[in-house]
């Protein structure tokens, strides 16, 4: 590595290990937060959603899906079956085509390229110390978490199958050539 970037593995190993722990932690309080209460939940995945929907709305403007709609404020919603359920955020594309539907509901998985590029990068913005580490482990649990694709992300992706032909062939392409 060049002088100016301070690679992630000069820190202590003591400080991984908690960061290891921190991560433990939030994965437990993650799975305890809804028993005590649909507010404290919502306050809970307000940044992951944010982050989630925002990834939506880049790619659907970048691939041409045309986004009209953006919202990160919960509403309930009638579900099949289980009476209610929260809806904490919403991107509406307007053309989900073959070209922009599989990227566009895919487009949360990118945030763990984002999380990769925060431990690689996060050495030469912050200083090596325990605090900056704990840190830089729930950033990254943050957008981890965040990038998994909801059921109606699924959807989206699979709703063109000649998008799915496309990107299939364009994935085998790049795989065999």
């Amino acid at each position: 590595m060049n002088g100016t970037v301070m690679a992630v593995e000069t820190l202590e190993p003591w400080h991984h290990f908690a960061g290891l722990l921190l991560v433990i932690l939030l994965a437990v309080l993650q799975g305890r937060v809804g028993r005590i209460g649909a507010f404290w939940q919502i306050c809970w995945a307000l940044p992951g959603t944010l982050l989630h929907e925002i990834a939506h709305l880049l790619v659907a403007a970048v691939t041409g899906g045309r986004p009209t709609g953006f919202s990160i404020i919960p509403r309930r919603e009638a579900s099949r079956g289980s009476g209610e359920r929260w809806v904490l955020g919403s991107v509406t594309i307007s053309r989900p085509g073959p070209v922009s539907a599989l990227p566009s509901g895919l487009a949360p998985l990118l945030l763990n390229v984002a999380a990769y590029y925060l431990y690689l990068r996060w050495g030469s913005w912050f200083p090596a110390d325990l605090p900056h580490t704990l840190l830089m482990y729930l950033a990254i649990y943050l957008f981890c978490y965040s990038s998994i694709p909801s059921g109606q992300d699924v959807k989206v992706a699979l709703s063109s199958p000649v998008g799915l032909l496309l990107y299939g062939a364009i994935g085998a392409w790049y795989l065999w050539r």
